[in-house]
């Protein structure tokens, strides 16, 4: 966040208004200035897209911006004023561990259709309006919930095992440590009665996680040499700069040194998306200046970062959207266009606002998760299996083995069938906790953030009122009925996640109806409020229709992993969908790449040219 006030107005960080003189003096009083509020500068209409998410909207410039709150699709169910929701009856819910353990199997499976990037780009783009501050707050800070005297502390939400669970019954294990979500009742920052869970990132799809990582802006990643960020070479590769940070916790012995001090050091996935995306932009700023050598180190930086966003969400809301629910069933919602030309939606009278449920449902995409990656040296020759889990907080480790896990991304990913793998059950969490359920986790989240219930939004969505168990059967399968109803007293107790797991996929595509519901509803709240959307031809610095095009037609993974991944010679042009006869490897002279020629500017070419006379003059 930028703070201070010498050139902008202070804002209240959690309500996007002018913070009253009596509010500011509160904040200063306690220290919360820095935390609570964000400094608006003087906006520009026509000024590029700010990477604090400030003056998005004109009208309210302080709203969406980084460090800004979630709205909530429904309104919050809380026991008691913040507890996790009981049962309508008034007990408690089935326990977090024993409800997966009856839900969802362990198994080794693969998806029939589905590869590694489909679940990957999930956890990316969820770090683009997500934080991991809960992961950093349990990992790092609050580690003690489930020692007997801090159970009970406010911030603890421990995970109790049963003594006859099935993995760790012989052991000593009895509980997975689990933190409650950071809001800004603890920071101070409001006095609201329902907790409002924070978010580090802004509110906009506009790669947060590139260039304005933890708030600290673009200033720190950038080389400010003709547009790019900042790189270092290690083994003939570029990366983003090393430095110290506490969560490279797994990174052993004297080669794994690889850190990144401005980015993310997290999971697997997440690491070779930024790695890639901070390449794709250099590289696109290589293209830019080919065409355009007159254009200084600001244009250059700012074209390539609307390139770069641009690319990044066409990716997301196109193509990764058509793998899970099918291009019939997007164009019908309105998300693909069904003709070629700009689309505006935009109305400055909405409120910037990505939704809660929407970062919650990400966690779904753990079901598809697998176990391990397969090795190779670099002729290619098969080595060994390695667990992916153990990568987790691991950056040296992944930094010299960038082509092996860049090649497993294309392998086929976990089933949607009723099982996980046995890592994400009970050791996502390698060299980090004993033991940890991701899964159990997932639904612990859901309680803890206030959620309602799964029929709930059934009946948000679809209009349907589910009173009765037969109610939920155009939903999900009987069988899985049957399962639910051994842990729920009743229909309208069961939660949004495990009605997510024991869901039916939709006509025409392969997640969950309600969870297709609740992504589409992030994208219209997503368009509707950014003014820098890039399909819009009224919007500072906009793209041309031919540029468009190049974007709608030619910004997809299989020509982003042909560009910038480590060793990826061949790939398939569906590049989330698993390699078969119908989408099989084909040579990466094969994938369309953007014409960069759109973006040149004729300007350039008569300053040469001036240049050129004033030169024939002298002489």
């Amino acid at each position: 966040m930028t703070h201070g006030s010498s050139y902008g107005v202070l804002h209240d960080v959690y309500t996007g208004e002018p913070a009253a003189k009596c509010l500011l003096s509160f904040y200063k009083r306690n220290n919360l200035t820095d935390t609570c509020t964000v400094d608006v500068k003087p906006c520009d209409p026509n000024e590029w897209r700010r990477v604090d998410g400030t003056c998005n909207n004109l009208k309210n410039p302080g709203k969406g911006t980084f460090f800004g709150p979630v709205k909530r699709i429904l309104d919050a169910k809380y026991h008691n004023g913040n507890e996790p929701r009981k049962a309508l009856s008034g007990n408690d819910l089935p326990s977090e561990r024993v409800t997966r353990v009856n839900l969802l199997g362990t198994a080794v499976s693969s998806h029939k259709l589905f590869n590694h990037n489909v679940p990957g780009l999930a956890a990316y783009m969820f770090t683009d309006i997500g934080s991991f501050h809960d992961s950093e707050n349990m990992l790092l800070t609050t580690t003690h919930c489930c020692e007997k005297e801090h159970m009970n502390d406010k911030k603890c939400t421990p995970i109790i095992f049963p003594d006859d669970d099935p993995v760790f019954r012989y052991s000593h294990i009895r509980c997975m440590n689990s933190t409650r979500p950071l809001t800004y009742q603890d920071f101070g920052c409001t006095r609201d009665a329902v907790p409002a869970v924070i978010k580090r990132a802004t509110t906009f799809f506009d790669e947060s996680q590139i260039y304005n990582t933890y708030g600290k802006g673009d200033k720190v990643v950038r080389s400010f040499i003709d547009g790019k960020l900042s790189v270092e070479e290690e083994d003939g590769k570029l990366f983003p700069p090393n430095g110290p940070t506490a969560l490279c916790l797994n990174n052993h012995g004297p080669d794994q040194t690889r850190c990144f001090e401005n980015y993310f050091n997290t999971l697997l996935p997440t690491t070779l998306y930024i790695i890639w995306f901070v390449r794709y932009h250099n590289y696109v700023c290589d293209k830019l200046k080919e065409v355009n050598p007159c254009w200084d180190d600001e244009r250059l930086f700012y074209t390539a970062r609307d390139i770069t966003i641009a690319y990044a969400n066409q990716m997301y809301f196109s193509e990764w959207f058509e793998a899970l629910q099918g291009r019939k069933n997007l164009i019908q919602a309105g998300i693909i266009p069904k003709e070629n030309g700009f689309r505006d939606l935009y109305d400055e009278n909405q409120d910037p606002e990505i939704t809660l449920e929407h970062t919650y449902v990400n966690r779904f995409f753990h079901l598809l998760q697998e176990e391990k990656a397969k090795m190779y040296d670099k002729e290619g020759n098969y080595l060994y299996d390695y667990p992916l889990f153990n990568t987790t907080y691991k950056m040296g480790f992944i930094a010299k083995n960038m082509e092996s896990f860049t090649k497993s991304t294309l392998s086929p990913c976990h089933a949607f069938d009723g099982t996980i793998a046995f890592d994400t059950a009970n050791r996502g969490l390698p060299y980090v906790q004993e033991a940890s359920d991701i899964t159990a986790g997932d639904l612990n989240k859901g309680r803890t953030f206030g959620l309602p219930a799964f029929a709930d939004y059934v009946n948000y969505f679809t209009g349907n009122d589910v009173t009765s168990w037969k109610d939920l059967e155009p939903y999900i399968t009987k069988e899985n009925i049957e399962k639910l109803q051994d842990l729920y007293e009743d229909c309208r107790d069961v939660d949004l996640m495990a009605g997510l797991w024991t869901s039916k996929t939709m006509k025409g595509g392969n997640i969950p109806e309600i969870m297709a519901y609740i992504l589409n509803d992030a994208w219209y709240r997503t368009v509707r409020s950014d003014r820098h959307w890039y399909e819009r031809k009224d919007r500072p610095h906009a793209f041309t229709l031919r540029q468009l095009t190049e974007i709608r037609k030619k910004a997809t993974l299989a020509s982003l992993m042909c560009t910038v991944g480590d060793g990826v010679n061949e790939i398939p042009k569906k590049a989330f969908l698993k390699i078969c006869k119908k989408n099989p490897l084909v040579p990466c002279s094969k994938i369309p790449k953007i014409d960069y020629r759109a973006w040149a500017d004729g300007s350039c070419k008569a300053k040469k040219n001036r240049k050129y006379v004033k030169k024939t003059n002298k002489q």
